[in-house]
């Protein structure tokens, strides 16, 4: 079965460009909007890997990091940012993420992906 990633952002068009383009390159994919993010969400999904929108405007990103990491501080998580985020945020937590900031190329996504779920298999497709 192909890795799962769990989508977490409040906007719908960048998340619905994702999903379109991590499920052509073979990976299942899950949308969760900030509004509607409850933590069983994870635990229904199970997701291989998330990518966490660190720019949430009406919750804070760094709950639902703590949410997450309450669940399964395993799963990588991939921080979406639109700046450098400072990474003390973070720097307490004993399970760090990887931050990607936009713009991004799809390649670029989909390497960090890959070397975070350290996966080979997964076959890029092209339309």
């Amino acid at each position: 079965m192909p890795p799962h990633i769990l989508v977490i952002d409040d906007q719908i068009s960048l998340p619905r460009f994702i999903e379109m383009e991590l499920q052509s390159a073979g990976y299942r994919v899950s949308l969760s909007c900030y509004d509607r993010f409850r933590l069983p969400d994870c635990q229904i999904f199970k997701p291989d890997l998330i990518l966490l929108n660190w720019e949430l405007r009406c919750t804070s990103s760094l709950s639902i990091y703590r949410q997450l990491r309450s669940v399964d501080r395993q799963v990588p998580i991939v921080i979406i940012t639109t700046e450098d985020v400072n990474h003390h945020h973070l720097a307490s937590e004993r399970a760090p993420a990887v931050y990607l900031t936009k713009p991004f190329s799809i390649s670029d996504l989909l390497a960090v992906i890959k070397l975070q779920l350290k996966v080979e298999s997964v076959a890029i497709r092209h339309h």
